[in-house]
């Protein structure tokens, strides 16, 4: 059966997995926690023993978005859908800017990101034999934008979207605004970026003191007896060097008094001035109820209120540039308490004067938002409450300025000027969103203030009220966030490999990649609904769909970008309408509302059982049949998808399946940072695949789901994969090569029905038959085609009892510590019809099965050929080779060629010597010629 309909893409032949994965996976790295193997892995690359590795500015600085895509891979996969074929991989390289990388590390010893090299685009369309921008790309829900920014570099004709506003405002910050107004628009936001810079300095400076990096407070709240007690999480400043805060107790004095200390203080139990317990659920809810109360004073304009400021916020340290005495930590001064009085001062008389309220999200936390809900529960019900009266301040008087910029600019440069303003909209909120806010925590390792995004959130998806925040000194911090390079007016920086991580660098890399492409009325960027896809654009007028969509319920982008919209839209408020303009928003919403369209989001939790759906793939299934009608009769979808469970995949390739499309291949592609990617061993298939789809698919019909031309047809995929993979890339992928051999297997079942169809439910019985089949077969072909790539042609994978087949393809997927996601351990197991997983495994932690080792596993087989493995090394360390020759012709063949498999691809995972290895496949060798 032919696997595509048209003329089939280089993606859906080949695909260089080795070197993206590697280019990929050192973009997402962080720089001085880089695995030694993939700096080995990348001087292999790029021909270099020498080599120095660069950091420029990530398209991820401009402002933080859940999941983004590593843009290197994101350009890959994009220019492999639209090749044909034919196309020789080495041009496809050359085309992508990987020649140009090379020849850069060769010449100047310095590797530098494939994102930071354009693409040739001369070459993407002499390739193509058509213009680029003939080829039309669409990302329906484009997020960050890694899709978009890249079909645009390619010189594709791109159309991005997403239902989030702040997503929309970041597609148009990243891809549309640096392509269509170029150096102009770096030029105007570097000098505003001075500007800004100013305006911060003249108006907050005088409530901080000079020098000072941030300021660490703990929670003060109020014991039954009516004394201060400090609620904190943790008391260590530098956790390495032993620098704590504790307190001094005097019972003459109201409150405690911080001093700096060598040990960590025991918890507080009991209250040092009663003696009475102390419950720190209690304290916090008393805490909340003086906190929202002293707020409300000072909106209310009571300057008065002020003086409290000291009772509700204990000002525990402050970190101070440089290292100096206790590691750069002092205690607060007197000074510094009336610096905290005089700014709440000054929020009550920007509030008495009527000009505050408009300047901060007075807007309730929506009672759906999943996020915040715990700090709903907690008592603060609106967004301002997330803030202490100078972080208010700071906030209040930043909103202003960019506000009253933003009606300036856009009188002077009309969109241009609003483009302007939205970057230091941007920066604004990387200061007090992320970084000055109650709901911070202070990082004791690394001397740093733990943001919202990277902290809280990117832990365990929700925010919680804690005990102890932190507060950056506001206009220090701007500079970080702009990274607007003092002393340089009138013109850029020099070229610089490393960056801080500002808007400034991010955007000059944008503007010099993207100056001149945008084609206003063919490129475009929108707030729309995915699922309706067909509703906002031609139908058959695209060629590919390239999408990377939520995963079921991983990220609530309504619930964090929420915290982000209410601030961006009080800043932008002039210029809204500008940003937001009727013909670009597609969905029944106004830019003026402080609540995100969250019923829009694709999302919702996985399916509670095998066989079950979900609210999340029902959504899927409307966006699968939106995008077959605006794709071309020949036009490709292609999906990023990494969810953690054998269950959401197989109910994504079902949902693939009711919408009428067949998958014609997927890959492996590295998509997170290891030093991010949390628990990524109970990753089914260990990172995201990629999958290639076609719609409005024929498929064969078949009477039983064991028909021989199935099972062939799987086992022609699974071959082809091991093939191309292994033949290019070599055992060290061996994981690669399986995982992405198993999907391409379970993919057949897309291409087949059952001759007997009835109503929806009959058909997804159907569908599960064959996929429980195809994943059966395809299980079946890796193991056969392994054994014959290692020389032990002999073995009967057939013949084996089904929980040695169960354990010898999970050894095949296991790492070098023999640990393997136990729900695909699970399902693999539920598909090949074994009941023995439970003997396989000596535990579960977090998801992941520990296999037992090999003298505990019941299996006849498999405990077979281990202990013929032992046997040769022990008789071959006692009597010589000669001798263990001879006790393997002994052997059962099949026992022989099990064992010769084993030694063949799981040596390291055995526990084996290099030299051992040889030793059993040098004396088996003989027997299975």
């Amino acid at each position: 059966m032919s696997a595509v309909s048209g003329e089939a893409k280089l993606i859906e032949r080949k695909f260089p997995l080795a070197e993206i994965n590697a280019i990929a996976e050192y973009e997402t790295a962080f720089l001085k926690l880089m695995p030694r193997e993939l700096r080995e892995k990348i001087k292999e690359l790029v021909g270099v023993s020498e080599i120095k590795f660069s950091d420029p500015p990530k398209i991820r600085s401009i402002m933080y978005y859940p999941a983004r895509r590593p843009s290197s891979a994101a350009r890959a996969v994009t220019l492999a859908a639209a090749l044909g074929e034919g196309t020789e991989l080495k041009s496809f390289m050359e085309a992508l800017g990987f020649g140009e990388l090379e020849r850069r590390a060769q010449r100047d010893k310095i590797f530098v990101p494939l994102y930071a090299i354009d693409p040739d685009r001369e070459l993407v369309a002499k390739l193509l034999g058509r213009d680029p921008k003939n080829v039309v790309v669409v990302d329906p829900m484009a997020g960050g934008g890694s899709i978009p920014l890249e079909a645009l570099r390619l010189g594709f004709a791109t159309i991005a979207g997403d239902y989030n506003p702040v997503a929309y405002l970041l597609l148009r910050a990243t891809v549309e605004f640096p392509a269509k107004y170029g150096r102009k628009l770096y030029e105007l936001v570097e000098e505003e970026a001075r500007k800004m810079i100013e305006y911060a300095r003249a108006e907050l400076g005088r409530y901080y003191s000079e020098d000072d990096k941030c300021y660490i407070f703990f929670r003060a709240a109020h014991h039954d007896c009516g004394r201060v007690l400090p609620l904190a999480r943790t008391s260590a400043l530098n956790r390495k060097r032993g620098i704590y805060i504790s307190f001094e107790y005097d019972k003459q004095a109201k409150a405690p008094a911080p001093k700096i200390s060598d040990r960590q203080p025991p918890p507080l139990t009991t209250c040092p001035y009663c003696g009475r317990a102390v419950s720190e659920k209690a304290l916090q809810a008393k805490w909340v109820e003086r906190h929202v109360k002293l707020l409300e004073a000072l909106l209310s304009g009571d300057e008065n209120a002020a003086d409290r400021v000291a009772e509700v916020y204990l000002l525990a340290a402050v970190k101070r540039e440089g290292k100096g005495r206790h590691g750069g930590y002092r205690l607060p001064s007197p000074e510094d308490l009336e610096r905290l009085r005089e700014a709440a001062r000054e929020l009550a008389r920007m509030a008495g004067s009527g000009e505050l309220h408009s300047l901060i999200p007075l807007a309730p936390i929506p009672a759906g938002n999943e996020v915040f809900e715990g700090v709903r529960e907690a008592g603060l019900r609106y967004w301002y409450q997330l803030y202490n009266p100078r972080q208010l301040l700071a906030l209040a008087k930043l909103t202003a300025y960019v506000r009253q910029r933003a009606e300036e600019l856009r009188g002077e440069h009309g969109e241009l000027g609003a483009a302007a303003a939205l970057y230091l909209a941007l920066a604004l909120l990387k200061l007090v969103i992320d970084y000055n806010n109650m709901l911070t925590m202070w990082h004791s390792e690394r001397q740093i203030i733990v943001n919202v995004s990277g902290g809280q959130y990117a832990l365990g998806r929700s925010v919680r009220l804690g005990y102890d925040f932190c507060e950056a000194v506001s206009y220090v911090t701007l500079l970080w966030a702009l990274e607007a390079e003092e002393g340089e007016e009138g013109g850029e920086a020099e070229d610089s490999e490393e960056t801080r991580g500002g808007i400034l660098p991010v955007l000059k890399l944008l503007y010099s990649s993207l100056e001149g492409l945008w084609r206003e009325g063919v490129d475009g960027v929108y707030l729309w609904d995915a699922t309706r896809l067909d509703d906002a654009l031609p139908r058959s007028s695209v060629d590919i769909v390239h999408v990377d969509p939520p995963y079921y319920d991983q990220h609530d982008y309504s619930g964090i970008t929420e915290f982000f919209w209410v601030v961006l839209q009080q800043a932008l408020l002039p210029v809204l309408d500008q940003l937001f303009p009727k013909e670009r928003v597609k969905i029944d919403w106004s830019p003026y509302d402080p609540e995100i369209p969250r019923r829009l989001e694709v999302r919702g939790g996985p399916p509670k059982e095998v066989g079950a759906l979900s609210a999340f793939g029902t959504k899927i299934s409307a966006f699968l049949r939106a995008a077959a009608n605006v794709l071309k009769t020949d036009g490709l979808l292609v999906m990023w998808y990494a969810y953690g469970k054998l269950q959401g995949w197989e109910e994504l390739f079902y949902r693939f399946y009711e919408s009428g499309y067949k998958v014609t291949k997927t890959w492996q592609v590295w998509s997170e940072s290891r030093q991010r990617f949390i628990a990524s061993l109970t990753k089914a298939f260990l990172t995201s695949i990629v999958i290639v789809a076609r719609p409005n698919a024929e498929r064969a019909r078949l009477a039983d789901p064991d028909d021989p031309d199935f099972r062939n047809d799987v086992k022609r995929a699974v071959s082809q994969t091991l093939e191309y993979v292994l033949a290019r890339y070599g055992p060290a992928n061996l994981r690669e090569a399986l995982v992405t051999a198993l999907a391409d297997g379970f993919s057949v079942a897309t291409r087949y029905e059952l001759l007997t169809l009835a109503e929806d439910l009959v058909f997804q019985t159907h569908y599960r038959r064959l996929a429980e089949a195809a994943l059966r077969a395809a299980v079946d072909a890796v193991l056969e085609h392994l054994a014959a790539l290692a020389g032990a042609r002999t073995l009967s994978v057939g013949a084996l009892d089904a929980a040695s087949r169960l354990y010898t393809f999970l050894l095949l997927a296991a790492d070098d510590d023999m640990r393997v996601s136990y729900d695909f351990a699970n399902r693999v197991a539920q598909a090949l019809r074994s009941p023995a997983l439970s003997s396989l495994i000596r535990g579960e932690q977090g998801g992941t099965a520990l296999l037992a080792p090999p003298d505990v596993i019941p299996m006849v087989a498999a405990r077979a050929a281990h202990a013929l493995i032992r046997d040769l090394l022990d008789t071959a360390l006692r009597y010589g080779l000669r001798a263990a020759e001879d006790r393997a012709r002994e052997a059962d063949r099949q026992t022989a060629a099990l064992a010769y498999y084993y030694a063949s691809f799981c040596w390291r995972k055995l526990g084996l010597p290099l030299e051992q290895r040889d030793t059993v496949l040098n004396t088996l060798s003989g027997v299975l010629r």
